[in-house]
């Protein structure tokens, strides 16, 4: 998108907000449009169980206003401060992914400000070319100016399964089994706190008369550890399953002040009483806080040995892709979450040339501990071509060295093409 001086267009959401790791440095070289004051909830339509929101809104925001209401999203991806522009465009996962697909995948709807000023709506009946295209394009075809969502009927508690496990091949075969289609799980996912333990969490969400009250755990209180270290607690009380029931908006929100772990790295400190009191009660920690912080006071010497990486494989290649982590980076904990990404509705240009077979997000985040660690960038291009070998994904808000014809390997652009030339 160019105004008339022939700069390109961009919003001005600053590199601290973004979920990217990288700074955004084209943004210096274009014209910023400002799109703060789009975040409002437009409607809720009740009949048709939906939702229209404007971009700039937050996840969290959005999920609290629909729990007032007696809804919510059925994808509500872990960090408050995610916008659903930023969803849409860049990508959003999380646990209910294997029976919903990814973020963009709850969309029905999207309204969209074009390159030549032309305001559109795109649907599966209504321009149905961009509203394929659209998802994943990191804003280089319009401003998403409001986007409808599905909405599912909230139930306040979560009942949750942890199972330890004591090796990779358990971990494998415990986290396959529980992904597949016949299971009742409303939620999957699992921590790898090293090649050989591990914890699958299942979930399913039940009503207030369905909930043990003595196995209660409002995990959102200001005293209760953090998410990651309440998982790996149960791999220090043996082997056996344990369960609880958990408030859904505090399941909902269980990665958001831990950052999953990256509270950790970056601040040492994060959870002791003195940092609790002050960024955890009163200014609530979240990952653009984090930014912030590393931008200013910390730089980019600090970022050598960092990863900050999603890829998205089949779900049979989840061993080979563990084995190399350990081998590359030996990062741990790893986020494990799978996802449904064959949709009947999805073009086939668009749908995973591996077929209808479920996918994982591995998550890496975190700092390489390997003496002999070959850098940041070689492990990332070995993880880039391990991906692109095993018919997966990166997720678009991370870093990515993909060439041209890689990144078009990976991303067919058969979809895209249909629509880009009239936006040049």
């Amino acid at each position: 998108m160019r105004q008339r001086d022939g700069r390109k267009m961009c919003t001005a959401r600053p590199s601290w907000m973004s979920i990217s790791q990288q700074r955004l440095g084209y943004k210096d070289r274009m014209c910023r449009v400002r799109l703060d004051a789009l975040k409002a909830i437009v409607s809720v339509d009740r009949e048709q169980m939906t939702v229209s929101v404007e971009p700039n809104i937050t996840i969290g925001f959005l999920n609290r206003a629909l729990v007032r209401q007696g809804l919510t999203l059925p994808v509500v991806p872990e960090l408050d401060n995610l916008t659903i522009g930023g969803l849409v465009n860049g990508g959003g996962i999380e646990s209910t992914s294997h029976k919903y697909g990814l973020f963009h995948h709850i969309a029905t709807e999207y309204e969209v400000v074009l390159a030549s000023g032309e305001v559109i709506r795109a649907s599966l009946t209504e321009n149905e070319e961009y509203f394929h295209a659209i998802p994943m394009s990191y804003g280089t075809l319009g401003f998403v100016t409001l986007v409808r969502l599905r909405v599912v009927e909230h139930k306040p508690y979560i009942r949750l399964t942890y199972t330890p496990c004591r090796s990779l091949d358990q971990t494998i075969a415990t986290f396959s089994a529980q992904t597949m289609k016949d299971t009742d799980n409303d939620s999957v996912e699992g921590i790898a706190f090293s090649r050989d333990t591990s914890v699958i969490m299942t979930g399913q969400f039940v009503t207030r008369e369905e909930v043990d009250l003595s196995k209660l755990n409002p995990m959102g209180r200001w005293y209760k550890p953090w998410f990651y270290q309440h998982v790996r607690s149960f791999l220090e009380s043996g082997d056996k399953e344990h369960v609880e029931f958990v408030p859904t908006l505090d399941f909902h929100q269980r990665h958001n002040k831990p950052c999953f772990w990256m509270s950790h790295i970056w601040l040492p400190w994060a959870d002791k009483p003195l940092a609790r009191l002050l960024t955890g009660w009163l200014l609530p920690m979240n990952y653009q806080l984090l930014q912030w912080l590393k931008e200013t006071f910390i730089g980019d010497d600090f970022e050598d040995n960092l990863m900050l990486q999603d890829f998205i494989l089949p779900v049979h290649h989840i061993k080979e892709s563990l084995i190399l982590n350990d081998s590359l980076t030996n990062i741990y904990p790893v986020w494990l979450v799978p996802a449904r990404l064959y949709l009947p509705h999805v073009p086939k240009s668009l749908l995973p040339s591996a077929g209808d077979v479920m996918y994982v997000d591995v998550g890496v985040y975190g700092h390489s501990k390997l003496p002999n660690f070959i850098g940041r960038e070689r492990a990332l291009k070995a993880f880039e071509k391990f991906t692109l070998e095993h018919q997966g994904y990166q997720a678009l808000y991370a870093e990515t060295l993909l060439s041209y014809e890689e990144f078009c390997t990976m991303f067919p652009r058969e979809q895209y093409d249909l629509v880009k030339p009239e936006c040049e």
